[in-house]
C-alpha cells in the first residue's frame, strides 16, 4: 500500500468524516494522501470530484479551514496539498506556502500551474525555502521542450496523468502514456506517480508496471458518496490486498 496515493477533498463529505477517511487510509498503510482544497471551478476534475468540491464548499470549507483540517488530522503518512493556482493567488503565495509547511504537508500539486509563468517561479522559490516539494503534473502529448524544462529542475516526484483531459475516466495503459513514462525515465530519476482513472486493484497493478506510485481518487469518492466512509475505506483496502 506504500506505493498508493489516495485523494480526498478537504471537508468532504464533512470535515469530521474527511478526517475519519484520512486516518482510515493511513491505518490501511497508504503511503501518501493528496488533500484537495475545494474550489468552485476544478478544471482538471471530472463530475465525481467536482460534486465533492461543491459539497465541501457548501459545508463551509475554506482554504484556511483546509489547512486546519490537515493539522487536526495529524497524519504520520506523507500529505501533499492539491490546489488550483487561483486559490493560491487569492490566499497569497507566501502565506499559502507557510501554512502548507506548518500544517504538516510535504508539498504542493497544482495541475493548472504554467511552468513558464511568474507564479511558477515564485512558488519554486517559496517551496524550496521551506523544504517543500512542488510536484509537476505532466500529461501525454506535452511538448518536448516544455517537458525538458520541467525535468531539468530534478523533481523528486512527477505526477503523470494517464490521459489527456479530466479525472474520472477509465484507466488505460496507452502507447502514448508508455512513451511519456519511458522518456521521463530516460531524462530523470524522478519517482513517477500515475493518476487519472485508476479505480481497482487491477488498475493499480497495471499502473505500477510502468510507474512507482498509483493514484486513486474518483473511485474512492464515488464509494463514499454511495455508502459512506467505511465503504470508501473498503475499496482502499481492496486496492492492495
Amino acid at each position: 500500500m506504500k506505493n498508493i496515493m489516495t485523494h480526498v477533498v478537504a471537508g468532504y463529505p464533512s470535515a469530521d468524516e474527511c478526517i475519519e477517511l484520512m486516518l482510515g487510509m493511513q491505518k490501511l498503510g497508504v503511503g501518501i494522501i493528496e488533500v484537495q482544497i475545494p474550489f468552485s471551478d476544478p478544471i482538471a476534475d471530472g463530475e465525481t470530484i467536482m460534486k465533492a468540491n461543491d459539497i465541501a464548499l457548501g459545508g463551509g470549507m475554506t482554504t484556511a479551514a483546509s489547512f486546519e483540517l490537515i493539522q487536526k488530522a495529524n497524519l504520520d503518512c506523507d500529505v501533499y496539498l492539491m490546489s488550483y493556482i487561483q486559490k493560491v493567488r487569492h490566499y497569497g503565495f507566501e502565506k499559502f506556502c507557510d501554512r502548507t509547511s506548518t500544517c504538516g504537508a510535504k508539498g504542493l500539486i497544482i495541475p493548472d500551474l504554467p511552468y513558464d509563468s511568474p507564479e511558477y517561479t515564485e512558488l519554486v522559490k517559496r517551496t524550496q525555502g521551506l523544504n517543500l516539494r512542488l510536484i509537476p503534473v505532466l500529461s501525454p502529448g506535452m511538448e518536448e521542450k516544455r517537458l525538458n524544462t520541467i525535468l531539468e529542475e530534478s523533481p523528486l516526484y512527477v505526477y503523470v496523468t494517464s490521459q489527456r483531459g479530466i479525472t474520472g475516466n477509465s484507466y488505460n495503459n496507452t502507447r502514448e502514456l508508455h512513451q511519456l513514462v519511458a522518456y521521463i525515465k530516460h531524462r530523470s530519476s524522478a519517482q513517477i506517480m500515475i493518476g487519472f482513472g485508476i479505480s481497482s486493484r487491477h488498475d493499480v497493478e497495471e499502473a505500477l508496471r510502468i510507474g512507482d506510485i498509483a493514484i486513486v481518487g474518483s473511485a474512492i469518492i464515488r464509494e463514499v458518496e454511495k455508502s459512506g466512509v467505511k465503504t470508501g475505506l473498503k475499496l482502499v483496502k481492496n486496492l492492495g490486498s
